[in-house]
């Protein structure tokens, strides 16, 4: 569950009209049961880890009779949509499992392709060749700071950001200037699309943390993350929102409209 982005709950079954119980459910923006189905819009101030324990029940009187659902607030990997199915499950179900289990198989065989690759490709242009990411067109790249728009709260401040894509992949280039008080490492990220769905990159590239900036000097510190994503080039197309955070999800970075070559 994330800020601003609003949870449908989906069963299989009839529910028990009024048997909904939600923890803390005063904070709750929007609290709407359905026959068969629970929207929940998320508290406006939401913090990363916090929990809250749903309870619904089912009408027919069979077991189990109810049903309980935890909640973990997340700065950006909330979903939009969760099927809870109670007994027997439809095939179908099994079936997108093994589908998104064969996609996720698919990209960590990639992923381990290119870092099988990477121990042996040499510096500089060279490394460029031997890795095959030029492809016919070459590497594509796109200046962003003119059209990324910034989310209020930003913990680190955007200096500049460009993306890219290359065979077999995209790439974005943000590169941050901290005005906090203490150092800002990436300890992930996550690409959403417009209809929610979500790209799931390769491991974040921070060549050290960004330390805090020292106003008594009026120096500032800045450096780059980089987050790359598996991508045909098909894949990676329409506009996204790219949102990063730290080891404790408390400091985040989101930019929106994000696009590639």
């Amino acid at each position: 569950m994330s800020p601003d982005l609003s949870l449908t709950l989906r069963f299989n079954s009839l529910l028990q009209p009024g048997s909904e119980k939600l923890q803390e459910r005063e904070r709750f923006q929007e609290v709407n049961p359905g026959e068969m189905s629970l929207m929940l819009v998320p508290p406006e101030r939401l913090v990363a880890g916090e929990r809250f324990k749903v309870e619904v029940c089912f009408a027919d009187g069979a077991a189990p009779a109810c049903a309980t659902v935890l909640l973990l607030a997340h700065p950006a990997l909330g979903m939009q949509q969760v099927k809870v199915f109670r007994q027997a499950l439809p095939v179908t179900y099994f079936q997108e499992v093994a589908w998104e289990a064969q996609d996720e198989n698919q990209r960590l065989r990639e992923e381990v392709r290119r870092l099988r690759a990477e121990r042996g490709v040499p510096d500089g242009l060279r490394g460029v060749f031997a890795s095959e990411l030029l492809a016919t067109r070459g590497i594509a790249c796109e200046p962003l700071m003119d059209k990324v728009t910034r989310a209020k709260g930003n913990a680190l401040v955007l200096k500049d950001v460009r993306s890219c894509r290359a065979r077999g992949s995209v790439a974005l280039e943000v590169l941050l200037e901290n005005l906090g008080t203490a150092a800002w490492t990436a300890a992930g990220a996550v690409l959403r699309g417009p209809r929610g769905e979500v790209l799931k990159p390769l491991p974040l590239w921070q060549p050290a943390p960004i330390l805090a900036s020292t106003p008594e000097t009026g120096n500032s510190n800045w450096g780059p993350v980089v987050v790359e994503v598996p991508a045909t080039e098909a894949e990676a197309r329409g506009t996204y929102t790219l949102t990063l955070w730290d080891a404790k999800q408390q400091r985040t970075v989101t930019l929106g409209n994000i696009t590639f070559p």
